[in-house]
C-alpha cells in the first residue's frame, strides 16, 4: 500500500469516483488512540480507502491515508448494510460559482444542482452514497481491517508526534 497525502487520497477517491459512480458506502469514526478521525470509503469495483486525519491547530486538518484493500470481503459487506445516513465529497470551483452568482444565480441553487447530479454551476459531487457512523460498526469494521492499517497508523503517529500533538501542555 502507498501512503499519500490527504489531500492525494482525495483526488485519488473523487478520480476512481468519477468512472465508478455508483454504490460507494462509507463508515465514519474516531481512533481514540491516535486522536484521528477515520474514513473507510468502499466501493465494490474499487476496494477500501481510509483515510485519517487531525487537526493540527483549529486553522489547519492534517492527515494521510491510502487504498487498503482491492476488494471488499463479505464481512465487510454484511457491516455496510447497517446505514445512518448519506454523504458525498464536494468539488467546487470558486470561480464558477462567483461567476454564477453575478449573474444572478442564488448559493442555495447553485447548491441545489450539485446535490441533484445536474448542471455543474461550480460545485459538484463525483462522490455519493451511504454511510454510517455508528461507533459499533466502525469499530467491527475497524477489527476487521487491523493488519491491513497498521502501516497508515504508524504513519500518522510519527506525523502528529512531529507536530507535537502527543505532547502535553505545560
Amino acid at each position: 500500500m502507498k501512503i499519500k497525502s490527504r489531500n492525494d487520497v482525495l483526488n485519488d477517491v473523487i478520480r476512481d469516483g468519477k468512472k465508478h459512480p455508483k454504490g460507494w458506502k462509507a463508515v465514519f469514526g474516531k481512533d481514540p488512540l491516535r486522536f484521528s478521525r477515520d474514513y473507510y470509503l468502499f466501493n465494490p469495483d474499487i476496494g477500501v480507502y481510509l483515510l485519517k486525519e487531525y487537526n493540527k491547530n483549529p486553522f489547519e486538518t492534517k492527515g494521510l491515508g491510502g487504498k487498503i484493500a482491492r476488494r471488499i470481503d463479505q464481512d465487510v459487506e454484511t457491516l455496510l448494510s447497517k446505514q445512518s445516513g448519506d454523504f458525498g465529497i464536494i468539488q467546487g470551483d470558486l470561480r464558477r460559482v462567483l461567476k454564477n452568482i453575478d449573474k444572478g444565480m442564488h448559493p442555495d441553487e447553485i447548491l441545489e444542482a450539485a446535490i441533484r447530479g445536474k448542471k455543474d454551476y461550480g460545485i459538484s459531487m463525483p462522490i455519493r452514497g451511504k454511510a454510517s457512523s455508528s461507533e459499533n460498526v466502525f469499530n467491527d469494521l475497524r477489527e476487521i481491517l487491523v493488519s491491513r492499517q497498521k502501516k497508515l497508523d504508524f504513519k500518522l503517529e510519527k506525523l502528529a508526534s512531529d507536530d507535537g500533538i502527543y505532547n502535553p501542555y505545560g
